[in-house]
């Protein structure tokens, strides 16, 4: 059973004559397998964080990743988007508000309103010492995470796999982020027909056969800015306009591709997959395509500012994966909109998005603004193009026997009693 809440989603199929094509779901070790002859995609067993590799099942040496970093709290007095610099910290937040309106402030009165001066100077420290605030960023891959499922699901002729992520315990070093416990969930479903989804009767959308539609829910999160309120409010009272609520969530993911021939063996069956995070590290990308637009991630440009995603088809954001040699591309997409919801009445925010090219890999970062006490849901998914219908028979037989070849080769190693070692998830 999954312990959750009730899911965000009724489902119907979008097309009566739509043929269903279920897949089969395996455990072997650290991993689970769904695959169909689309799509196969893998996640850790064990829930040692939330990240999914995927490819088309005919072409297992392209390899899509998506890694969950975590969590980033960031103001946005500057942009509504997440930029490094604007990260929610107490000091970040009193130098924000000291260049911008107390110096401005200060230039324009006489040193002899010391006291006035004292009482802002005092406040400004009050910001950055503040003690009951958290970080500004809650990592996922040094958290604990519980994995429910995955358990098969029919919903009148809507069938799927559920399963769920829930965040279940963060580090010792992270004590002011416990709030989180139990309120940070990942849902995830894999639809074997497509189908329309109802979001609370707020919109619609239709999810692809073979697409993986996860759910970001995120309860009662507790924000820096609200406890920061009562001193910002005070200097309001001095005659400062800083606006209330400037603040969003971003979810911070990583977008990677690695080669059948980057995988690493490990040396025996008790090894684990814990020790070195070498994601990012093995990614092979060159290019990856923002709505449409290639973008080189050869160089690490994570010095430098985000950029905003636009959002030109008021549909969908995506990021696709370059085919390089293969024919299907992965993609990794999100709707504009989430839904904020207090169990009973359901309203829409604006999503935001920008990204930074990391050194053969994106770091992507999706923000939502601020809630509140309120309950966020958010709906991204992920992928790869179907197999055209005039692909030819030849090539067809060529990437099937990449399979056999591939799936040959896993045997021959576990007869060795060596495990492939996809990835780090540490």
């Amino acid at each position: 059973m999954l312990a959750t809440a009730t899911p965000l989603i009724t489902t119907r199929p979008a097309n009566a004559e739509d043929t269903e094509e279920p897949a089969t779901l395996t455990t072997d070790g650290n991993w689970t397998y769904i695959q169909n002859s689309l799509i196969t995609i893998v996640f850790p067993a064990g829930a040692k964080k939330p990240m999914f590799l995927w490819w088309h099942t005919n072409d297992p040496n392209n390899i899509n990743v998506v890694k969950f970093k975590g969590l980033m709290e960031y103001t946005t007095y500057e942009k509504p988007y997440f930029l490094w610099r604007c990260q929610a910290e107490p000091w970040r937040i009193k130098q924000y508000i000291r260049d911008q309106y107390y110096e401005p402030w200060n230039r324009g009165h006489h040193h002899d309103e010391g006291l006035e001066r004292g009482k802002i100077e005092d406040k400004l420290e009050k910001i950055a010492n503040a003690l009951d605030v958290h970080a500004s960023y809650l990592p996922f891959s040094s958290s604990k995470w519980r994995l429910d499922g995955p358990e098969n699901v029919t919903r009148g002729n809507v069938k799927y796999p559920s399963f769920n992520f829930t965040l279940v315990d963060v580090p010792g070093n992270r004590e002011h982020f416990q709030f989180a416990e139990g309120n940070v969930i990942i849902r995830c479903r894999f639809y074997y027909t497509p189908a329309t989804e109802n979001a609370h009767g707020v919109y619609n959308y239709t999810v692809n056969a073979g697409e993986l539609k996860i759910d970001l829910v995120i309860k009662h999160w507790e924000w820096n800015i609200d406890k920061l309120e009562p001193i910002l409010d005070g200097l309001r009272e001095l005659g400062f306009d800083i606006p209330k609520g400037k603040t969003s969530l971003a979810l911070w993911v990583n977008l990677a591709s690695i080669n059948m021939t980057k995988l690493e063996i490990a040396e025996d069956e008790t090894e684990s997959l814990e020790d070195v995070d070498h994601t990012e590290a093995a990614s092979m990308a060159k290019d990856m395509y923002i709505e449409d637009e290639r973008i080189s991630v050869v160089e690490n440009e994570t010095e430098r500012d985000a950029m905003p995603m636009q959002n030109r088809w008021q549909q969908r954001f995506q990021v696709c994966f370059e085919k390089g040699n293969t024919t299907f591309a992965g993609f990794f997409k999100f709707v504009p909109q989430a839904i904020i919801t207090d169990g009973t009445t359901y309203n829409t925010t604006e999503v935001t998005a920008s990204y930074i090219q990391a050194g053969a890999h994106l770091r992507l970062f999706i923000g939502h603004p601020y809630f509140g006490n309120y309950t966020l849901e958010h709906d991204p998914s992920l992928g790869v193009e179907s197999v055209s219908l005039w692909l030819p028979t030849s090539i067809l037989a060529v990437l099937v026997g990449a399979t056999i070849i591939v799936a040959v080769a896993l045997i021959a190693i576990k007869i060795r009693k060596k495990t492939v070692n996809i990835v780090s998830i540490q």
